[in-house]
């Protein structure tokens, strides 16, 4: 497991794909992001993430704007996930 910079947010390649995760969670830094841009507040964030302290939500957004190139990849890699997957059910349907 591999800490950042930033005391609260780390990275470890068997969770959640390696990609960068709020230390003792699986909730990324990615999903904390998407909250915040649909103009969610820190308070609205931990209240739907009760295990995260304010804090924490801030060194995630910290960390997410000082790697921004990296979380923008992780959520395309979401989209284009979500995307094969609908794809392939339609197929079976």
């Amino acid at each position: 497991m591999q800490k950042t910079d930033l005391r609260s947010i780390e990275t470890d390649p068997v969770r959640c794909g390696g990609q960068a995760v709020v230390a003792g969670t699986r909730i990324r830094v990615a999903t904390i992001l998407v909250c915040y841009r649909q103009g969610m507040g820190v308070e609205e964030i931990t209240q739907q993430y009760p295990s995260l302290k304010p804090a924490d939500v801030h060194d995630a957004l910290a960390y997410a704007y000082d790697h921004m190139a990296q979380i923008e990849a992780d959520l395309a890699a979401d989209d284009e996930s979500t995307v094969q997957q609908q794809s392939e059910g339609n197929k079976s349907a």
